[in-house]
């Protein structure tokens, strides 16, 4: 079967038009209605209906445009891999990261990578840990950079890179937390600020708090580490965050670090490689630098 037909159905299938997607493959909507009529005859299904936007894919149509949304990622993956591959100063490398781990580790160590390869493209692509492995699996990033507690897959090795410090942080409110050393049973009578579950500093913070026999019922819940600081600034609870993540709301007094009488458990920064896919000249310098520089 022609690759083209895929190539327009995936584009139809992407933007939810005909007309759209003849302007961006620079053919005419006749040529592009037909090609998905003539892909749909030699499927024997509907891959689209029409709707008062465009068009929306069938259920056929969804489990289709999975399958070669995947294979036309590798292709491009492929072909970017030939282009680099003679040569280290130029390519690129998709990168996928959490906002932890991209603060704790990969700023410093890019800003090494790009002086000494400057040929080379990085792309990022911020995530949850979970997202994160999820495309590196299927191949969407070429190497993941997440945090501990994580899940160990079989077809992913995994390389450990630094340690890292977690703390309490109140606002300027909460003045007796201001004050003298406390134990994370105290803490639990306040109100607490935290993310929501299924993310690696929940998990973390949830173990921490079991350990010592103590249930949380956290009166914020939120979908980003991001949004943590801004919360406790106001007041509105405690919190348990990576110290790189508020040391500027810490310096400016935004926030305030609570002592406590025996220090949290570190946390760890890991690197994911893939042993499913190749590896481009590219990427393999790179993952090299990496252990290099820092193991």
């Amino acid at each position: 079967m022609n690759a083209e037909y895929y190539r327009v159905f995936l584009t139809v299938g992407r933007v939810r038009s005909i007309t759209r997607a003849a302007e961006e493959l620079f053919t005419s909507q006749p040529a592009i209605t037909r090609t998905i009529k003539n892909l749909e005859n030699e499927l024997g299904t509907k891959l689209f209906t029409r709707s008062k936007r465009g068009v929306e894919l069938t259920r056929e149509g969804q489990i289709l445009y999975e399958h070669v949304e995947m294979a036309f990622t590798m292709l491009e993956k492929g072909e970017r891999e030939i282009a680099s591959a003679t040569s280290l100063s130029k390519g690129a490398i998709s990168i996928g990261t959490t906002i932890t781990a991209l603060d704790e580790f990969l700023f410093d160590f890019i800003e090494y990578f790009r002086s000494a390869y400057p040929g080379i493209r990085l792309k990022l692509n911020t995530q949850s840990s979970d997202k994160t492995i999820s495309a590196l699996r299927q191949g969407q990033v070429d190497v993941a950079f997440i945090t501990t507690p994580f899940k160990s897959y079989p077809d992913l090795k995994q390389t450990k890179l630094k340690e890292f410090e977690n703390i309490v942080i109140c606002g300027s409110e909460f003045l007796e937390l201001r004050q003298g050393v406390h134990s994370l049973k105290e803490l639990s009578a306040y109100p607490f600020v935290y993310l929501s579950t299924a993310m690696q500093l929940r998990e973390y913070t949830d173990a921490i708090f079991a350990k010592e026999n103590v249930k949380i019922e956290p009166l914020i819940e939120l979908d980003g580490a991001s949004m943590i600081m801004p919360m406790v600034a106001k007041n509105l609870g405690v919190s348990i965050v990576p110290k790189s993540l508020v040391k500027d709301g810490l310096k400016q007094k935004a926030v305030f670090e609570v002592k406590l009488d025996k220090p949290l458990p570190k946390r760890q920064v890991l690197m994911a490689e893939s042993l499913a896919f190749p590896q481009s000249g590219v990427l393999k310098e790179f993952l090299s630098q990496i252990k290099k520089n820092n193991l």
